[in-house]
């Protein structure tokens, strides 16, 4: 049960995960507030060179002094804003998560109705093997009433051992087809067992009759919900190529304070020096415009190429949907004829039964009688099945 249900955990892991990105896509338009600070030590203290004069009025013409503008240590604190006034990598890049929480839905509902398919098949055969299983009991204690009919015969002089020896042949073979009905069953209970606990369960309520009434219901194509998906990914891609080409404008503000001093003494506070700005970024995209067209153009064509799968799609959806519905027609038919078949054959049953205690057939007759309701029974139980798996194809698909 657990390997089913992995693949179910996965894909709604996947769908919690895309809810997020859209969470955190919104947050990720919030201002970004965060506090900085460094402390720096020169190991060269930076100087530039300035006239002498400016320093000493008896300086010879042309003389220089070298100047330094920084200290041995230095170092800033203070709280750094920043926010994106305008972004034009961000103006569709809600919509573009809003896209992928939904193809995360599609592929959650993909993997339910996939497994929603595997079960119902499963439960199917669990329902039809356990018909075989106790046919196969009653057939096994018809079989041995009618031993002991031939055994009394045989005693009797009426019967010869020849004839009795059969009978228990034939009764062996009943025995026989007995245990592989209920080999039958265990395989599909096993099978039933990967998809729900059935160990509390003694009897199945439902039959495939129940479980086809259950499951018409409104028939969804995900594939090309799936494909329109595509198409619309690919739409807001060639929307945001135009966008793209827009400069980036981005507001930045510190306020805090600057540390100078030739000595580490960071709780002076005559060395702190206050300090605060606000400015505004442009970004201009200028070698991104070369890649711009050709995106365009693979853009272009990809859409393309999904239009023309989508409308393939909906002429295969249209053309199946019509095949569909004569295999259950078909299905239908062949059940409605089993069940008369079988109705037949029991008769025949009924009667070479009481013909055989009266002794006016042989052994031989009765048994091709017996062994003929019991394959027209199978043929019954085959044909529910695949009216059900039919049934299924169709309208499994339905939206959860």
């Amino acid at each position: 049960m657990a390997g089913n249900y992995e693949k179910l955990k996965q894909a709604n892991t996947n769908l919690t995960l895309a809810a997020l990105n859209i969470r955190a896509e919104k947050l990720g338009r919030l201002p970004l507030i965060y506090g900085d600070a460094n402390l720096q030590r020169n190991l060269i203290t930076p100087s530039t060179p300035v006239p002498a004069i400016a320093f000493n009025p008896n300086a010879a013409p042309g003389e220089i002094l070298p100047l330094k503008f920084a200290t041995d240590w230095s170092a800033k604190a203070g709280i750094q804003f920043s926010m994106d006034v305008f972004n034009p990598q961000n103006k569709l890049s809600l919509k573009t998560a809003a896209l992928d929480s939904k193809a995360a839905q599609l592929d959650y509902a993909q993997t339910l109705q996939d497994w929603k398919k595997q079960a119902t098949s499963a439960y199917a055969k669990v329902i039809i093997s356990s018909k075989q299983y106790l046919e196969a009991i009653a057939d096994s204690t018809r079989y041995a009433a009618i031993v002991q009919i031939t055994a009394d015969r045989q005693r009797a002089g009426r019967m010869t051992t020849v004839e009795l020896n059969k009978a228990k042949q034939e009764l062996l073979n009943k025995q026989t087809q007995l245990h592989e009905a209920y080999r039958v069953l265990q395989v599909a209970n096993i099978e039933l067992s990967k998809f729900a606990d059935v160990s509390g369960y003694t009897q199945l309520s439902s039959s495939t009759g129940d479980i086809i009434s259950r499951l018409k219901g409104e028939h969804t194509n995900l594939q090309l919900e799936s494909l329109r998906l595509e198409q619309q990914k690919v739409e807001l891609q060639l929307r945001s190529l135009k966008i793209e080409a827009l400069p980036t404008f981005t507001l930045n503000a510190f306020y805090g304070s600057q540390f100078y001093s030739n000595s580490l003494t960071l709780w002076n506070n005559n060395n702190w020096f206050g300090n605060s700005y606000v400015n505004m970024g442009i970004r201009l995209p200028i070698s991104e415009t070369v890649d711009r067209s050709l995106k365009r153009k693979q853009l272009g064509l990809q859409n393309q190429l999904l239009s023309s799968q989508y409308r393939e799609e909906q002429s295969l959806e249209a053309a199946n949907r019509r095949q569909q519905q004569l295999n259950i027609q078909q299905a239908d038919k062949v059940l409605q004829n089993a069940k008369a078949i079988e109705q037949l054959s029991a008769e025949n049953v009924n009667l070479v039964q009481e013909q055989y205690k009266a002794g006016r057939i042989l052994l031989s007759e009765l048994n091709e009688a017996l062994s003929a309701h019991f394959k027209n029974m199978q043929n019954v139980w085959q044909a529910e099945y695949d009216q059900l798996i039919t049934v299924l194809e169709l309208y499994g698909n339905e939206k959860a």
